[in-house]
């Protein structure tokens, strides 16, 4: 008796016949799949270097293409933010105003920097000088060999070598300590 016979006595041989193709078919199917797979499961090296959110936005302000941010591309990529940000013109950023800018530009508001590294006095609004502020000092934090300029190379931090941490600007108009 085919080994076959007891599943073929409940099907008839029509059936059975399409049954088979359609065995063969996923068949066929998971061996091409393993296949072009390689066959071999390749080890990835894992991340080594991680990059701020906020270097989304420095990015933005290159005009020129030459993968560069100069001082001057800072000033004005700056106003441009700031409009960006500041939805309904009242020369101010709420929180909710915030938020939306960080999730357009920044990629979300869990990737930094965060609400509070511009709102220095924490009064639940970002003015336009504590905005300008701190860009300002992201930007010369990045700076690492002071050339006035941003390059790629300097948004990239090798994991377990983290930026330094920000240094605390005082709100705007107050003295630097």
């Amino acid at each position: 008796m085919p080994r076959s016979a007891p599943l073929m006595a409940g099907l008839s041989r029509g059936r059975f016949m399409s049954f088979r193709a359609v065995a063969m078919t996923v068949g066929a199917a998971a061996v091409l799949t393993a296949c072009a797979g390689g066959g071999v499961t390749q080890v990835r090296d894992p991340i080594r270097a991680v990059m701020s959110a906020d270097a989304l936005m420095f990015v933005s302000f290159d005009t020129d293409g030459n993968l560069s941010i100069t001082r001057e591309e800072l000033e004005t990529g700056i106003p441009r933010e700031w409009a960006r940000a500041d939805a309904n013109s009242d020369g101010n950023l709420s929180p909710i105003e915030f938020q939306n800018w960080s999730n357009l530009v920044l990629g979300g508001s869990q990737m930094g920097p965060y609400r509070l590294d511009f709102d220095r006095n924490v009064d639940n609004t970002i003015t336009r000088d504590e905005f300008e502020t701190e860009v300002r000092g992201r930007f010369s934090d990045y700076d690492q060999d002071s050339s006035g300029a941003l390059s790629r190379s300097e948004f990239v931090r090798l994991l377990g070598q983290a930026r330094p941490p920000t240094v605390q600007r005082p709100p705007p108009g107050m003295p630097q300590r």
